[in-house]
């Protein structure tokens, strides 16, 4: 019997999650943070969007979990800060109109500088785990693509020598990435695309890809629609319809990721009214997995 969810997250130190938007990617990685609170393990969990820092704004604190929320400019200022030591030159640098353009606009820097936060706080906090919430694939992509094409460019100096810290950690047996999915065709070919690719870059290790929002498992019989329906409603039967479609459907996803011989583990779907008590359910069911 191989190792449970929860053991394969505790045995690494760096955890991305990434997927198709709209896969439930943030309140698995928050969910993860939380049961992994539970277990006595310090965890940060982090998040990087390049376009809407607002959205993360959740409760984080409620949950007692510790929540950053990566923005490249600040970052280059803690970077260059390190660097320069002098704070009022990096203030006149940062503050600069056109730096921050340039920050925001050359290929794959804001991506190497927000990485390189990452490796920081990892060498910060040695005994925590911190679990990145990632943008969705194609800009997840780019987060582990652009640090890999700069290492091409820099051969030597100040900038080749952050980059290969970053690379290191990227292909650290301590570091996976955990892939979230659907159980329907779009977002899971999308994932299994993006996995793809992203072996194409080099050796990154993966924990098993998680199918979120399953079917729950009914006990019983299966029931026939054409030969109930006589004691059924229209409205029952129409639920026995979608369901057996969204049956298909994760069969499906199923079966595509099978074939690609791409480990899964599903979680059912728990939606509470609040957000706080679905990170709490969901964190509950990873106790199980």
């Amino acid at each position: 019997m191989g190792a449970s969810y929860l053991e394969t997250i505790l045995r690494k130190k760096v955890v991305f999650f990434t997927g198709k938007g709209g896969v439930g990617k943030s309140a698995l990685a928050s969910a993860t943070a939380l049961a992994c609170k539970k277990k006595n393990k310090p965890v940060f969990l982090v998040s990087w969007n390049p376009f809407d820092t607002k959205a993360r704004s959740l409760p984080f604190e409620s949950l007692g979990i510790q929540h950053f929320v990566l923005e490249s400019a600040q970052c280059f200022k803690e970077y260059a800060l390190t660097i320069l030591k002098f704070k009022s030159i990096v203030d006149l640098l940062v503050g600069n109109k056109i730096v921050n353009k340039f920050i925001s606009a050359a290929p794959g820097l804001s991506e190497a500088v927000i990485a390189g936060k990452i490796w920081d706080l990892t060498t910060h906090a040695t005994d925590a785990l911190v679990l990145v919430d990632l943008p969705s694939s194609g800009h997840a992509y780019s987060f582990f693509s652009s640090p890999l094409g700069l290492r091409k460019l820099f051969k030597v100096g100040l900038v080749h020598r952050e980059i290969e810290r970053i690379c290191a950690m990227y292909f650290s047996p301590e570091t996976a990435i955990q892939l979230v999915t659907l159980p329907e065709e779009l977002p899971t070919t999308e994932t299994i695309e993006l996995r793809k690719k992203l072996m194409g870059l080099g050796s990154f290790n993966f924990n098993p890809l998680v199918l979120n929002q399953c079917l729950p498992n009914f006990p019983g019989e299966r029931l026939e629609p054409q030969s109930t329906q006589h004691r059924l409603s229209p409205e029952d039967l129409n639920l026995i319809r979608h369901f057996e479609f969204l049956n298909q459907q994760q069969q499906e996803a199923e079966r595509e990721l099978g074939s690609h011989h791409i480990p899964f583990l599903k979680i059912p779907k728990l939606t509470e009214p609040e957000w706080i008590t679905t990170v709490e359910s969901i964190a509950e069911h990873l106790r199980t997995l």
